[in-house]
């Protein structure tokens, strides 16, 4: 019995340090012990790695033709804003003259000029993109026009024609080109392309108001 029991007091000492070595922590070239494999290590295939179940062979796929960025909150499920969810919708008018015309009718800005941030964000982007043909007072001074580098200089955005030039067709414009300016849909989103009308339309309120005979900013002239 007595040496049963120093040996089993012997084991359990030359077992306490194999526990502690267990227990070292990773680094180096140690990674450390797994003890709770599928909880670690996915049994799903990662993002970016090869899957044989697939023809071609990678896992992250593309969405269908005509999938729609979901806005919501994954976790609670609740949908997100309208308005941006609304915004991520495809453009569907075409790149016609008929489609032209609808725009200026079916479409309508879905800012106000009463809100500084989208104000603001606006100028950002105009500056950026427009303005080196538009001029940043919106009077169609830029640099290209200025320093002699293009000769078809853009219209003021305060001749009449463009003072009642619908917003929609506005967005028509920036999304599709048009005459000689290309199109911006590559890098602005619609939701930027409405906040530079709406800066535009603040420039264009903001002429009217100094001048004696008021021009309307809008669909019609007065």
């Amino acid at each position: 019995m007595i040496i049963t029991k120093y040996i089993k007091i012997i084991g359990l000492l030359i077992a306490i340090p194999f526990v502690f070595a267990a227990c070292k922590k990773a680094g180096g070239e140690y990674p450390g012990d797994q003890y709770t494999f599928d909880m670690i290590s996915s049994r799903a295939y990662e993002t970016y790695s090869l899957n044989p179940e697939l023809k071609d062979s990678m896992t992250a796929m593309l969405p269908v033709d005509g999938t729609v960025p979901y806005m919501g909150n994954a976790i609670s499920g609740k949908s997100g804003d309208s308005l941006h969810m609304a915004l991520n919708l495809p453009y569907t008018i075409p790149n016609t003259i008929e489609g032209y015309e609808r725009s200026g009718v079916e479409l309508k800005n879905p800012f106000t000029m009463a809100d500084k941030d989208v104000l603001a964000e606006g100028q950002h982007y105009y500056n950026i993109y427009c303005s080196i043909c538009h001029g940043a007072a919106g009077d169609g001074k830029g640099y290209i026009v200025t320093e002699g580098k293009y000769t078809a200089a853009p219209p003021s955005y305060f001749d009449p024609l463009i003072m009642a030039l619908p917003e929609g067709k506005m967005f028509h414009s920036i999304t599709y080109g048009k005459n000689a300016m290309q199109s911006y849909a590559y890098s602005i989103s619609k939701e930027e392309r409405w906040k530079v009308i709406t800066y535009i339309k603040s420039l264009q309120a903001n002429y009217s108001s100094t001048q004696p005979t008021a021009v309307a900013v809008g669909d019609t002239i007065k």
